[in-house]
């Protein structure tokens, strides 16, 4: 269910998706995919390569998410197989931390749903959905060890 309530607030906040948006919400995976590897501290040789791909990863998002680049897919279907394949590694890394991945995405869904004034969501200039004035950070410390 909760993957559904994810997808509901998608409909809600963007009911018709444009090209535009598509590139938005790409350039929002990315930038989730830099915090990630920004919260992974590794090992020292480590940092390095590490900073140097979030770097890359977030010139792309920001990219992406103010019109400079779009989204081409060579293959739909290749393209899907991929956004499955990281719910499933996200699911499996959460897992292998002994966190607890679907309370967790159900507060992020509760805190999601914060950002809409009135049922609406509000979009800043660059057309991302931004946080209104009732925004509740999500609240995941609980579902961690």
């Amino acid at each position: 269910m909760t993957i559904q309530n994810t997808k509901q607030w998608f409909e809600a906040a963007v009911p018709e998706p444009t090209g535009q948006n598509t590139a938005i919400q790409a350039g929002c995976h990315l930038e989730e995919v830099a915090e990630m590897l920004q919260a992974m501290n590794g090992c020292s040789y480590f940092r390095k390569d590490r900073d140097a791909a979030i770097d890359a990863l977030t010139f792309l998002a920001d990219g992406l998410k103010c019109g400079m680049y779009s989204v081409a897919t060579a293959s739909a279907t290749e393209y899907l197989d991929a956004l499955c394949d990281q719910i499933v590694t996200a699911v499996g890394c959460a897992h292998m931390e002994g966190m607890d991945i679907q309370g967790a995405l159900d507060e992020v869904n509760r805190s999601n749903f914060s950002k809409f004034v009135n049922g609406k969501p509000v979009f800043d200039e660059n057309g991302k959905i931004k946080k209104g004035p009732d925004y509740k950070e999500p609240e995941l410390k609980r579902f961690t060890l």
